[in-house]
């Protein structure tokens, strides 16, 4: 394994791992600490010879830890985090992730595919035939054609080569684990070669949903694939088109309920009871990219990169982790978009000098849809709620009251004592559907429109109480059980980016060599917001909207609401750097990041004020090197500070029926260490540490929670600890050759730290428990590297934790869901080199 991992969404982490090389071979009786080959610097070079804090994670560490995409990798990444969904993923980088599923803001960590720059909802892309993934530490605007303000993460795919190879390969597991993948490199010419690639990953998922016809949580099904051709047009010029896909159909994201309306409240009895309608994550996706690359002489060379990039996905989530049909609420995330990305890039090579230089634009289309549905009978509850609060309403009851006895409110005397008695029997309503709460809350209101007594429940009623009474179209009666509420925004954006960068590597003498870069970034954003209202205005004139209301600035029914914007920015790094020998050396830089600001599509506020951008200025002192044959040392110290964070929350605002994602600004401060030693004690035995120790100092602009209170004091501090445990062990045996890989991954939980967490969740059972995970697998190859075969294991403690919990009906049903670890997953595997 190249390298251990301390999760990114942890501000201290403390980690133990193997760090071996790229190449290194994944069977051998003899271990060693190769060269690692990284291209941080737009050039191949040995990473111990970057002056960026730069790790890779190798295909044999793919193979090691069964990792199937980047969120499988974070924890043997120090400093890395990435979230377990696909369709909305956010990767962090030393504690900065990105803000929230908006269409209108751009990832705090670039992703590069193959030389393009990969949007947020396509970083969950599947390592199907993956070289090796580098992930860079630190604003990379410099070096890659796109703003970084946390951090790149580059992924390389294997190209065509011009030997024959092929393989082919299954894994099976527990919960019904298939995947099945097969790969074929061939020359067709001494100058063109062809390389294809094709994966298919099923699982079922690990927690039943005893509700009939749900889906069970954890359940995935992912076909991709990739074909690309190499031309050697001649000795200096070669080019490259591919063509990749990828196809997901997953079950939701969990939502286990912890409330007393969900099937119980232990989170890992392995079964949940969700009614969530057709609940799904989805994503099609395919993208074109073509490279053309030309050597002048031994001293100028450039690379032409071209790609397009479409995908659609959709997102049925159960939003209240309940099968009560009175507090039904689903939410889906519909994004479609396409991405054309170009960049050109000049490379100079001289005695004392390299440099890199070039110029990107992109352009990026995108629709997003976010859809809510309830119930007739949740939309009621609701209602019921505000109703029975209402300030107004209330008064009107308490004088009524007081008045039937001859008294009056404040008389201190009968007048009083009855509106209070009023005001408690108003407060047991629960639900106006039910005949006992209809029944108390009409006595209660009668007097109010001449009245005495309970009324009779029907619809005639509901419309007098409703428009005469309670002057609102919500209301309505249980003749419509069973129909669905649906509320919708729609969003579209037209974003533009352009930029220019260069970057220089200068020997001022044999030892000190001194770096220097900057960057012109320019980002053009389009925004629209359309509310067309609820669809149960075909069924019900004159209702009004409840869950993208008027409270929230949405112009419900009032046609497309526009904003346009542009951020500029320059940037850039300046880094000194020392050999102390042939292996060994130290760093010292100064670089800036930068994140263009944008628009919130659940949040019209920010068409007048858009959230502003982020920016991010990093001092790093770093010493890699080989001290001994069989020591490797990596340390570095970072001190980050990032002004205009962007973060998202759930929050309900005054007047708001529920909570809503939102994107909040704040001031970060990041400092820490980062610190990888490996050592081979013995020639078939090798170990190592990697250390990252992180200060957080955090200060949020004022925001509600997603109970609406106001939270103003959110200065916070923190320091925490988490490590890994690694070993690879490659015994002699009489016939092949045997891996054994170990590791052991710990980190302290620090979710109370987050802007969103309520001090209530303690008490859920698996929230706020540490990270402790055992991993292994023992795999054998033959002699001649033909056949292999393994044993794996992850989680085999099986350590239960549970997530934040979270909720968009959280204050008004009481009704938060969590999500769960995976539990124990083991099984085998075979694959048959030609």
């Amino acid at each position: 394994m190249n390298k251990a991992h301390l999760t990114g969404r942890r501000p201290l982490a403390l980690a133990i791992a193997i760090v071996a090389g790229a190449g290194a071979p994944a069977f051998a009786e003899e271990l060693a600490l190769e060269e690692v080959t990284v291209t941080a610097q737009k050039r191949e070079q040995n990473a111990l010879e970057v002056p960026v804090t730069v790790d890779t994670f190798s295909s044999e560490d793919m193979d090691n830890t069964n990792a199937l995409k980047l969120s499988d990798m974070a924890d043997y990444i120090p400093g890395f985090d990435a979230g377990s969904g696909v369709t909305q993923s956010a990767l962090s980088i030393r504690g900065i992730q990105s803000s929230s599923i908006s269409a209108g803001g751009d990832p705090s960590v670039a992703v590069f595919y193959d030389d393009a720059y990969v949007p947020s909802p396509a970083t969950s892309m599947s390592f199907a035939d993956m070289q090796r993934v580098e992930v860079l530490k630190g604003p990379q605007g410099t070096l890659f054609g796109r703003n970084a303000a946390a951090g790149t993460v580059n992924m390389v795919p294997n190209r065509p080569q011009a030997d024959f190879d092929a393989f082919v390969s299954a894994r099976v597991g527990n919960y019904g684990l298939q995947q099945l993948e097969t790969m074929v490199n061939a020359p067709v010419s001494d100058t063109l070669f062809l390389r294809g690639n094709l994966m298919s990953y099923q699982r079922d998922g690990f927690v039943e949903n005893v509700y009939p016809g749900g889906v069970d949580s954890g359940s995935e099904d992912i076909l991709t694939g990739r074909v690309s051709a190499w031309w050697d047009i001649s000795d200096n010029t070669s080019a490259q088109l591919s063509y990749d896909w990828d196809d997901v159909d997953n079950a939701p994201r969990q939502a286990i309920g912890v409330s007393p309306y969900s099937y119980n409240l232990d989170p890992f009895s392995g079964k949940v009871e969700n009614d969530v309608m057709n609940g799904e994550e989805t994503r099609s996706m395919s993208a074109v990219n073509a490279k053309l690359m030309h050597t002048f002489n031994d001293t100028w060379s450039l690379k032409w990169v071209s790609s397009y990039r479409q995908w659609e996905t959709s997102n049925i989530e159960e939003e209240d982790g309940t099968a009560d049909v009175s507090r039904y609420l689903d939410t889906n995330n519909i994004f479609d978009s396409d991405i054309s990305y170009h960049e050109l890039q000049v490379n100079f090579t001289g005695d004392r000098l390299t440099a890199v230089m070039g110029a990107n634009y992109s352009r990026e289309n995108i629709y997003q849809s976010t859809d809510v549905t309830a119930t007739a009978s949740s939309v009621t509850r609701l209602v019921t709620a505000d109703i029975v609060n209402d300030p107004a309403l209330r008064e009107q009851i308490a004088g009524g009251a007081a008045l039937s006895v001859g008294g009056y409110p404040g008389d201190g005397g009968i007048g009083d004592m009855a509106a209070g008695q009023a005001l408690a029997a108003l407060d047991t309503v629960d639900h106006l559907w039910e005949p006992d709460d209809w029944a108390t809350f009409t006595s209660l209101i009668s007097p109010a429109i001449g009245g005495s007594g309970p009324l009779p429940q029907t619809n005639d009623m509901y419309d007098l109480l409703a428009y005469n009474v309670l002057g609102t179209g919500m209301l309505f009666g249980p003749d419509y059980a069973g129909q669905n509420w649906v509320e919708r925004v729609e969003n579209t954006g037209d974003f533009t980016n352009w930029g220019v960068y260069f970057d220089m590597d200068y020997a001022l003498t044999d030892k000190i060599n001194v770096l220097a870069g900057l960057r012109y970034s320019t980002d053009k954003k389009s925004f629209t917001w359309l509310t067309p209202g609820t669809s149960y205005r075909d069924i019900r004139p004159g209702v009004e909207e409840v869950i993208f209301s008027s409270a929230d600035n949405y112009n419900v029914g009032e046609g497309l609401r526009e904003a346009s914007d542009e951020w500029s920015a320059t940037t850039g790094r300046l880094v000194g750097q020392y050999h102390f020998s042939e292996t060994a050396m130290a760093f010292l830089s100064y670089s800036t990041g930068y994140k263009s600001g944008g628009f919130d599509s659940l949040n019209l506020l920010t068409a007048d004020t858009p959230i502003e951008p982020e920016e991010v200025d990093n001092i790093e002192l770093g010493v890699k090197g080989d001290l001994l044959d069989t020591l490797r040392v990596q340390l570095s110290y970072f001190d980050m500070t990032v002004d205009n964070r962007q973060r998202g929350v759930e929050s309900k605002a005054p007047g708001s029926a529920n909570a809503l994602p939102r994107v909040i600004n704040g001031d970060q401060q990041f400092n820490g260490f980062e610190v990888t030693v490996d050592w081979l004690p013995l020639d078939t035995l090798r170990l190592g540490l990697v250390t990252t120790i992180r200060d957080q100092d955090s200060k949020w602009d004022p925001f509600y929670d997603a109970q609406g209170e106001l939270q103003e004091d959110r200065d916070k501090s923190s320091t925490n600890t988490a490590y890994t445990l690694a070993m690879d062990w490659a015994p002699v045996i009489p016939v092949g050759s045997v891996n054994v890989h170990m590791d052991y991954i710990f980190a302290e939980n620090t979710d109370e730290l987050e802007p969103g967490y309520l001090a209530s969740f303690s008490a859920i059972d698996g929230v706020g428990v540490d990270d402790k995970r055992l991993n292994g697998r023992v795999s054998w190859q033959s002699d001649s590297g033909t056949y292999e075969l393994a044993l794996w294991g992850r989680n085999l403690l099986d350590n239960e934790r549970a997530g934040i919990p979270s909720g968009r009906t959280l204050d008004v049903f009481g009704t938060p869901y969590t999500s769960i670890s995976e539990p124990r997953t083991f099984g085998a595997e075979a694959r048959y080199n030609f």
